[in-house]
């Protein structure tokens, strides 16, 4: 882990969110938005948008749990995700990444839904007085199977020892593990690889395994198209810059999760 890069303090405050802990929600936001602002600052520029984003909690009929959401609309990155999932591959995603087909897109979607959910504190118990939990929350341990999705995740930039063949199998394992072995979460899986890809100097990424696209590329380059219909069927007051903010924070998620590229490190 390299907590002193952008990459690395993204990392460290997306794990925190699902860890065992009692640390209170508000720091945990300010910890991830921070972080988030700071490796927006570096691969976005001023298109960034991922002010759009917070960590904040949901009642469920099974418990209660903290992730990623967007602040104004009140639904979790998961879920937009879940509907996105649906959409048709968008024209500057075809430009920018060429070989790309709507299958692929569609298994990065789906997987990077995955991340999130595995990024997610496992579900508390609700309580009879919900809409008054305290500010200062415990919050369970992972399970086995989330903890070792996450493990997994954070093996690709933590583990230089692994080879990338082992990351990858180890991956695709802890996702069907955690995710359960629907026929759509096995196809996404076979799709998944962990590859050097992109300049010379990167290291270990989660990539497509057919191409050697890095999920990260592919999510970013949608930044700016058009919120999918799909979606506007779902969440109909979903706004474009909400949209983007979604691309955008879910891409950098993904980077924080990559190898740091060697000109970073020096």
């Amino acid at each position: 882990m390299n907590p002193s890069s952008p990459r690395g303090r993204l990392r460290d405050a997306l794990l925190c969110v699902g860890e065992r802990g009692d640390l209170d929600e508000a720091d945990l936001s300010a910890a991830v938005a921070a972080a988030l602002r700071e490796l927006a600052s570096e691969a976005l520029d001023e298109r960034s948008r991922v002010d759009l984003v917070t960590v904040g909690a949901e009642d469920h009929p099974w418990g209660r749990s903290l992730g990623l959401r967007l602040a104004d609309y009140d639904v979790e990155l998961s879920d937009v995700l879940l509907y996105a999932d649906e959409s048709h591959l968008p024209s500057q995603v075809r430009e920018s990444c060429p070989t790309l087909n709507q299958e692929e897109w569609e298994a990065v979607l789906l997987v990077s839904k995955l991340v999130f959910t595995g990024l997610q504190s496992e579900p508390e118990p609700v309580r009879d007085d919900a809409g008054r939990h305290q500010q200062v929350t415990p919050r369970p341990p992972r399970s086995v199977a989330r903890e070792r999705f996450c493990l997994a995740l954070a093996a690709i930039s933590e583990r230089p020892d692994l080879h990338q063949d082992e990351l990858t199998a180890q991956l695709r394992t802890a996702l069907l593990n955690f995710a359960s072995e629907t026929p759509d979460n096995k196809e996404a899986a076979q799709r998944i690889a962990v590859l050097h890809s992109g300049e010379p100097r990167q290291g270990p990424r989660l990539c497509l395994s057919r191409s050697g696209v890095a999920f990260a590329e592919v999510v970013l380059s949608a930044d700016g198209s058009p919120v999918p219909s799909c979606l506007r069927e779902e969440f109909p007051d979903l706004t474009q810059d909400e949209w983007n903010a979604v691309i955008q924070v879910t891409g950098l998620t993904l980077m924080a999760f990559e190898t740091e590229p060697a000109r970073d490190a020096e």
